[in-house]
């Protein structure tokens, strides 16, 4: 049903479906439908983690970021800007989206590399950052995968926040890596 639901999403985002919002704001209401009892607790202690919920808190955190990015698409782009009102660099539109899903980090691309953990390119899932290498060094430009090989990024201030396909020869060949949003609590465990 996920899967589903994704494709939709992607599909809606290629046709510039005027859908997008309402399929947005569903999505984040069936979030907060959710009972709380169902999820172990906010901060687990090592006793009580398990890597079920390991794997449920990283496709949570996943699925909010795929959300609050979608309600980005169209704003637009400002260099060293951090807000949908003035608009976004790229850096500055995966911290607040991450924001948003409740994954605190930091504000340079390369910082945000940095952070968080690398993922293989075959395990990647939309949420993900897609990392690339534009400016002759690792990490000067970042996006995020929303499936069906398409991410978002803050491109410029022709194309503002916008829907860009990994397959173009021009982000391929510039792949640098992918990396996977997490909350704090969860990056805490994987260091243990």
């Amino acid at each position: 049903m996920r899967r589903q639901s994704m494709m939709l999403l992607v599909g809606l985002i290629k046709h510039g479906g005027g859908l997008i919002l309402l399929l947005t704001l569903a999505l984040s209401g069936c979030a907060t439908m959710t009972s709380r009892s169902a999820y172990p607790p906010a901060n687990p202690s090592p006793e009580n983690t398990s890597p079920a919920y390991d794997s449920r808190a990283e496709a949570t955190t996943l699925d909010a970021v795929l959300v609050h990015t979608i309600a980005e698409i169209g704003k637009p782009y400002q260099w060293g800007g951090e807000s949908p009102r003035t608009g976004f660099d790229c850096s500055g539109l995966i911290q607040y989206v991450l924001g948003r899903a409740g994954v605190a980090i930091p504000r340079t691309s390369f910082a945000q590399a940095e952070a968080l953990p690398a993922v293989n390119l075959s395990r990647i899932r939309p949420g993900d950052l897609v990392f690339f290498n534009t400016m002759g060094q690792p990490f000067s430009h970042v996006g995020i995968y929303i499936g069906g090989n398409q991410f978002v990024s803050a491109l410029n201030r022709q194309q503002g926040v916008a829907v860009q396909s990994l397959q173009i020869p021009y982000w391929a060949e510039r792949l640098d890596g992918v990396r996977r949003p997490m909350p704090a609590e969860l990056l805490a465990m994987r260091d243990n």
